[in-house]
């Protein structure tokens, strides 16, 4: 009889492991879907409102010594004759 008793036990504690195993599990997945649904609505949110944010443009002028176009508030290049401040 002492067998039997050793082996209910046996399946009881292995039936007990997977049994908490599983829960520990699904409450992990759980939480690991949540987390990537945050991240995903974050994302989402900050898409969004890059998208409404509106964009500075800057005019550009064609520098009439060396031909390239620079902003307005450029600094002068190496060329002798730069119209550009320093």
């Amino acid at each position: 009889m002492g067998g039997s008793f050793g082996k209910i036990l046996l399946v009881i504690a292995v039936f007990s492991i997977a049994w908490f195993g599983w829960r520990w599990f699904q409450r992990w997945d759980k939480e690991r879907r949540q987390l990537a649904e945050r991240r995903e609505a974050a994302d989402s949110v900050r898409r969004r409102r890059d998208q409404d944010q509106p964009v500075e443009v800057e005019e550009l002028s064609k520098c009439r010594i060396c031909g390239a176009f620079v902003a307005a508030g450029a600094r002068a290049c190496e060329r002798s004759g730069c119209p550009y401040p320093r």
